[in-house]
């Protein structure tokens, strides 16, 4: 006769997805209204039972291992889904419009490829997206929930980092030859600008990378990073670009890396939310669903390239 395995209680895995979802277990226990040691033995037990450790402690906050990620992600899918099948079958799901604003680079190269999962997994849910510019809470009026992209989120503001950028240089194959980019010496530089100042990437780039003699002023210059990506394409020049950006051009061919070397960014993608907490319900399954989105869309470590992308890539410096 088989044994059946038995499984963790569906409370257990409930109180380690919310403890996930928070970050912490105190605010665990404040969402569930249980204390913050009751949080903490559900965990251990949970842990126990599975045989692996699912949060580690650092710098007194919690952060979840490898494992727990993975288990987090998984459950958070499945208790939405179990939260919708209940409504559906119910009757209980009303419809919600959620009002997001974003920069226009990610809604297009990002968060537009992705909607139709979102609009899978919440169909009650109709989302509204809008790009024009907001420097603070007294311009998004209207809007649940932003994503910011800068050195940091919101003051006085519900704020959560999503993604750091990582930028890399890339330029047409139309530009290369005998399977090698133009020398960066002789090439066009294209840069991005915050309104009427140009963001200094190529200078940051320089000065990690070189080459020193490489003059950074020259070049062509657009409002949005969307716009000097599609010059790039067209091998109007080379341009330092976030990585998680150019997926689509990276696997089709039509944009090529330089080089294996890459730089961390100043600025990353923030999420902020203009509601009072604790956030409406649908705002905190759009914060869910970007989370777990970023996670898939994380690149996969460079050290473990290809050889067939090490064939494509110069030098330092070219």
């Amino acid at each position: 006769m088989a044994t059946v395995k038995r499984m963790p209680s569906l409370n257990a895995l409930k109180v380690f997805a919310v403890a996930a979802q928070q970050g912490s277990f105190t605010l665990a226990g404040e969402v569930l209204h249980v204390t913050q040691g009751a949080i903490s033995r559900q965990v251990k037990q949970l842990e126990e039972s599975m045989g692996v450790p699912l949060f580690v402690r650092v710098h007194q906050k919690v952060e979840l291992t490898p494992a727990g990620l993975e288990l987090a992600n998984t459950l958070t899918r499945l208790f939405d889904e179990m939260e919708h099948a209940v409504e559906k079958t119910s009757g209980q799901a009303q419809r919600q419009m959620l009002s997001v604003n974003v920069p226009p680079t990610f809604a297009t190269r990002w968060l537009a490829p992705r909607l139709s999962d979102f609009r899978a997994r919440f169909p009650h849910i109709d989302v509204s997206i809008t790009t024009e510019r907001m420097l603070g809470p007294r311009d998004a009026r209207g809007v649940d929930c932003l994503i910011v992209f800068g050195s940091q989120g919101w003051p006085n503001a519900v704020s959560a980092p999503l993604m750091q950028e990582r930028h890399i240089m890339v330029s047409s194959p139309l530009l290369w030859q005998s399977g090698r980019p133009m020398p960066i010496l002789e090439s066009t530089l294209l840069h991005i600008l915050d309104g009427d100042r140009r963001i200094p990437v190529w200078e940051a780039w320089i000065a990690r990378h070189g080459p020193p003699e490489l003059d950074a002023r020259p070049g062509l210059n657009f409002s949005t990073l969307d716009q000097a990506i599609n010059a790039a394409v067209t091998g109007a020049g080379v341009v330092i670009v976030d990585q998680t950006m150019i997926v689509r051009e990276l696997a089709s061919g039509s944009l090529r890396r330089h080089s294996l070397t890459s730089m961390d960014g100043p600025n990353g993608y923030w999420f902020v939310s203009t509601t009072a907490q604790p956030m409406a319900g649908h705002v905190v399954d759009f914060q869910r669903w970007l989370l777990e989105h970023v996670q898939l869309s994380i690149p996969a470590d460079e050290s473990s390239s290809s050889p067939a992308l090490q064939q494509h890539v110069g030098g330092r410096g070219e």
